[in-house]
């Protein structure tokens, strides 16, 4: 007598001989979506391949990542031309470059009801279009600030009027203007009295910088920052937490958060969930971002780079005290600037610092 089985009781005699041989139960392995995330370098992408790495073993996503080239804000100018012809289904950004692809029209919206974890994130954090729809996946809460190696300074810096000084000649660590989206700008602008609309004093205190010879290095990216401030020559620099903390976990710094003449500048870094065609790849990648924003990741994502969690369960680092402000030093110390206008102007900073800032640094 022949005996006919159907697939489903195929797999089952196969687990249950399985199960009796010692090897448990067979489970089929899921099958999951390809996704291209994009993230930056240095410890970011440190962090996160470990996470992505189990992420596949748990569901069978394929992640494969992207690093940004440049600061982030690059990524919105090299995807203008192809959209929406592009690959791309998670782009790790902060507030400037939401705002940008925002306005072109590139993100997906995303809600509780898909993404469990978002309820754990203060409503303030996320960026919202005309219609309120949230439209990012916050994962961190940072800031950009004047700070130096201590190990460097013969004395104390008090207030960025002091980087005039014959003694910071050669010594400075500066972003190009695309980079953080043109906040060197506005902390110089800040320094004179102005700020992002009032830009002008800025340029003045850079030109005078930059003349003096004091500016030593111009950077565009995390990596360089941190090469360049462990190299010994540089001792001060205008940068973002992450890249502070790398070096901060090298040397003895001092970060310039609560200066009396000027400000500390925050912003949020996380997923923008990118629109596409398809839309299983889509719901892949809402449930890995959320995966980054449930507290025990989002604890383990923001642990090593100095930046402050979002989840309101999440455990922030205590080598974060000093950066972040309590919510009765907000007014006094910190300043969150107008970003989607900084984005608009950007491309003219950049101009005006080619044809003006760089002849003056070559020849210093």
């Amino acid at each position: 007598m022949s005996i006919t089985l159907g697939r489903r009781e195929l797999v089952g005699a196969l687990g249950a001989a399985m199960a009796a041989a010692g090897g448990g139960p067979v489970f089929a392995q899921p099958r999951g979506e390809q996704l291209l995330v994009v993230m930056w370098g240095a410890q970011w992408i440190e962090v996160c391949r470990p996470i992505g790495e189990e992420w596949m073993r748990r569901t069978g996503d394929r992640i494969q990542w992207e690093l940004h080239a440049g600061g982030a804000m690059a990524v919105v100018g090299r995807l203008r031309p192809i959209w929406p012809r592009i690959q791309q289904n998670l782009i790790a950004a902060w507030d400037p470059v939401f705002d940008a692809m925002m306005e072109a029209g590139w993100m997906e919206p995303v809600d509780e009801d898909e993404m469990p974890a978002l309820k754990e994130i203060p409503d303030i954090f996320f960026k919202k279009d005309a219609q309120g729809r949230k439209m990012t996946v916050p994962l961190s809460t940072a800031g950009a600030f004047w700070g130096y190696r201590t190990d460097l300074v013969d004395r104390p810096v008090e207030s960025v009027e002091q980087l005039l000084e014959p003694r910071f000649r050669g010594k400075l660590c500066v972003p190009v203007p695309v980079n953080l989206s043109g906040l060197l700008l506005v902390s110089l602008a800040m320094q004179r009295g102005g700020n992002e609309r009032n830009i002008e004093p800025g340029w003045q205190l850079l030109t005078e910088l930059a003349r003096r010879g004091n500016i030593g290095r111009v950077v565009a990216n995390n990596s360089e920052m941190i090469s360049a401030m462990s190299a010994g020559d540089l001792s001060v620099a205008f940068w973002n937490t992450g890249g502070w903390q790398a070096v901060r976990d090298r040397f003895p710094s001092r970060l310039l958060t609560r200066l009396t003449d000027n400000k500390g500048f925050l912003f949020n870094e996380g997923f923008a969930v990118m629109k596409g065609e398809n839309r299983a790849r889509i719901a892949a990648a809402k449930r890995f971002a959320n995966h980054f924003a449930t507290a025990e990741i989002n604890t383990r994502y923001n642990m090593p780079l100095g930046s402050g969690p979002t989840n309101r369960s999440a455990t922030a680092s205590p080598a974060i005290a000093d950066i972040f402000y309590r919510p009765d030093e907000l007014d006094r110390f910190a300043y969150i600037p107008d970003y989607a206008y900084m984005a608009t102007q950007v491309d003219g900073w950049t101009r005006r610092w080619e044809q003006e800032i760089t002849p003056l640094i070559r020849r210093a």
